[in-house]
């Protein structure tokens, strides 16, 4: 099996096997953005076989914080506390990799007078409940410095890599995206000048990490392949279309991979009148760039189809309920998930946080895999 393979990327961080466990928010981390002892029983549990695990969604300046209890990776005094949750995930030789974002448009206000920072605050995408603060060029600047710093905490926590969260209408997504950004100076416009955040964060990082790391050491991105709130399928259509030409533009950054975001990984897209597989379009534009596929995978057949594709997958959601997911699927083992409704018992048993729970009780059928 594929899976079962050893795979180095770029930076030379070996992965002992094909599968990532992807980022999920516990939130479950303190109000000060430190790591709990709830959340370090959780990936205590999940640790093991599987070959990296992703922690979500560390923000990497307090404007940027984009909901409570998740991790901060802002200032230093942060650092002994992600040390204590990168050696709990490398007990077995997986590798820990830290999730840094910043919210923008997404954030929370901090207190009742401050404003949220936004790309375009002519963007159609804003909240009429919100009072927001358009980019300055200093403000931005000092962003993409926060990213270099986070960066550095993150190789002094000791951690084996970086994960860029460019995904889901976070700061650089919205850079991106024609909806949200209508700037007109050199951050917007162009496709050039939209990818153009995100060029010098992957560069600043990258020379962050040439300079400070004494071993190798990942940056990857975490990468929408598509507008979700757009409501028309044509419209989609166009947005993916338009990710593909900024995939080929990152597959020449350098990055250690490009980890995609999909509902489901093994669909098939429409893509100038023909139905091809997704990841045979997005392979075609990163020809040289790692891909981690992403999206509605449980059981070993649909692992072993998406790396026929593709060099590396992730999944979050059956870890949640199967903590030794990863060797099951090593061991070509059908995946068995709960049948009935998760009780308090099973919380308890999983060392499932509470505030996790809580997104369980009000999706389980997502969790589950019943849709």
């Amino acid at each position: 099996m594929k899976v079962c393979e050893s795979f180095e990327l770029p930076s030379g961080v070996k992965l002992k096997n094909r599968l990532f466990f992807a980022p999920i928010s516990t939130m479950e981390d303190a109000p000060d953005g430190k790591v709990t002892k709830d959340e370090l029983a959780f990936f205590k549990q999940r640790t093991g076989d599987v070959g990296a695990i992703i922690i979500a969604s560390a923000y990497v300046n307090q404007e940027g914080k984009s909901y409570g209890n998740n991790l901060s990776v802002s200032h230093d005094h942060y650092i002994d506390s992600l040390k204590t949750l990168s050696s709990t995930l490398k007990e077995n030789n997986t590798k820990a990799i830290l999730q840094i974002y910043h919210g923008g448009a997404m954030a929370q206000s901090q207190t009742d007078y401050s404003k949220v920072l936004c790309v375009s605050d002519n963007s159609t995408r804003l909240s009429k409940d919100e009072t927001y603060q358009e980019l300055t060029e200093s403000t931005i600047n000092n962003i993409i410095s926060d990213y270099e710093k986070a960066v550095l905490r993150a190789i002094k926590a000791g951690f084996d890599g970086v994960e860029i969260h460019g995904a889901n209408s976070y700061l650089p997504n919205q850079f991106l995206m024609p909806s949200w950004n209508l700037r007109e100076d050199k951050w917007g416009g162009s496709r050039e000048n939209r990818l153009r955040f995100l060029k010098e964060i992957i560069n600043k990082s990258l020379k962050v990490i040439e300079k400070n790391a004494e071993k190798p050491f990942a940056l990857g991105l975490r990468f929408s392949l598509e507008d979700a709130f757009l409501e028309s399928d044509e419209k989609r259509n166009q947005s993916f279309q338009e990710s593909l030409l900024l995939l080929d533009q990152l597959d020449q950054m350098g990055l250690d991979y490009i980890h995609i975001t999909s509902s489901n990984v093994l669909e098939n897209k429409i893509f100038e009148g023909k139905s091809i597989k997704l990841l045979t379009l997005v392979k075609a534009v990163l020809r040289t760039t790692p891909l981690i596929g992403c999206g509605n995978i449980l059981q070993p057949e649909s692992v072993e189809d998406a790396l026929s594709l593709t060099e590396l997958v992730s999944a979050c959601r059956p870890f949640v309920f199967n903590p030794d997911w990863a060797t099951q699927i090593l061991s070509n083992k059908p995946i068995v998930l709960p049948k009935e409704t998760p009780n308090w018992q099973m919380r308890q048993e999983l060392n499932i946080p509470r505030n996790l729970w809580k997104g369980i009780e009000s999706s389980p059928e997502w969790y589950l895999y019943k849709f």
